[in-house]
């Protein structure tokens, strides 16, 4: 299948305790910080959303690398709940693909942005 804009991926995970902003590489500063998803985790649920609808959609031996991320973390989810991640193919220039990204829980949207990725060529 042709990559075309307005494509669209959705993921939806369950928040675990590692994927919260408590949860500190032990070499970081460790800083008291509240257990609920953390915006890093919001980011990575977000670049695997876009990933995997270019996987999905790219020919054999081709994957995808990010290079930019603008997002605003709006609001806190529990260990526990449930966030759901919208990907929509914004703009596509060559190898480059824009998208439109939100994160939202059971209750409101906690995330939104932009996420830009590069179609590359996989070595064998």
């Amino acid at each position: 299948m042709a990559l075309e804009i307005g494509m669209k991926n959705t993921v939806t995970i369950n928040v675990t305790g590692a994927m919260c902003a408590d949860c500190l590489d032990s070499q970081l500063p460790q800083v008291e910080l509240p257990h609920v998803f953390s915006t890093p985790s919001m980011i990575n649920l977000m670049e695997l959303t876009c990933a995997d609808l270019l996987e999905k959609n790219l020919a054999p031996g081709q994957g995808s690398v990010g290079m930019a991320v603008e997002v605003r973390h709006l609001a806190a989810t529990p260990e526990g709940g449930r966030v759901t991640c919208e990907a929509e193919v914004a703009e596509i220039k060559g190898n480059k693909v824009l998208f439109n990204v939100s994160a939202s829980d059971e209750k409101a949207q906690i995330g939104k942005g932009t996420h830009r990725r590069a179609i590359i060529t996989k070595k064998k």
